[in-house]
């Protein structure tokens, strides 16, 4: 083990543990980040179509109308090559994005229920004297909280 990895350690901050967290439930997260990327190119790819049907008569009228069709055609064509080269590049960016964020806001979703699960079995189990603590950012804030005087008046009962 490394020296970073120890001063990681002895803060609390485990890099291997942290990033094995991130997915709790990998099919639910990633299977969204699917469905999310696919409606996005389906979209993408729709509005590809309508701007082909769209441009493509300007481009055959264009060419018809002017002598240096030849020119035009080879302008047109790079830049459709350019044009394809940017798309593909920010297809990758997009989808590196998307799943970050889906994995990130899932698993602000999906954390909660571990801590809140493991809660309602102390309570079953009558200890009531435990408490959920849930992150800032995480779901179910209300949740935690209503679960938490659940607990202190079981708790009161119990006296």
């Amino acid at each position: 083990m490394n020296e970073t990895q120890s001063i990681l350690r002895r803060l609390g901050l485990d890099e291997n543990r942290k990033a094995r967290n991130m997915l709790l439930k990998p099919v639910l997260q990633l299977k969204l980040a699917l469905y999310a990327i696919m409606l996005t190119l389906i979209f993408l790819c729709t509005t590809v179509f309508f701007g082909k049907m769209y441009f493509e008569q300007t481009y055959i009228t264009l060419v018809e109308n002017t002598t240096q069709a030849e020119y035009i055609q080879a302008v047109v064509t790079q830049q459709i090559h350019q044009f394809k080269s940017m798309f593909l590049l920010l297809l990758v960016v997009y989808t590196v994005m998307m799943v970050t964020l889906i994995t990130v806001y899932t698993h602000r979703m999906i954390g909660p229920t571990l801590p809140i699960m493991r809660h309602i079995r102390a309570l079953k189990d009558g200890f009531y004297s435990q408490r959920v603590k849930l992150r800032r950012y995480d779901c179910f804030q209300e949740l935690a909280n209503e679960l938490n005087e659940l607990a202190a008046a079981l708790e009161k009962r119990k006296e």
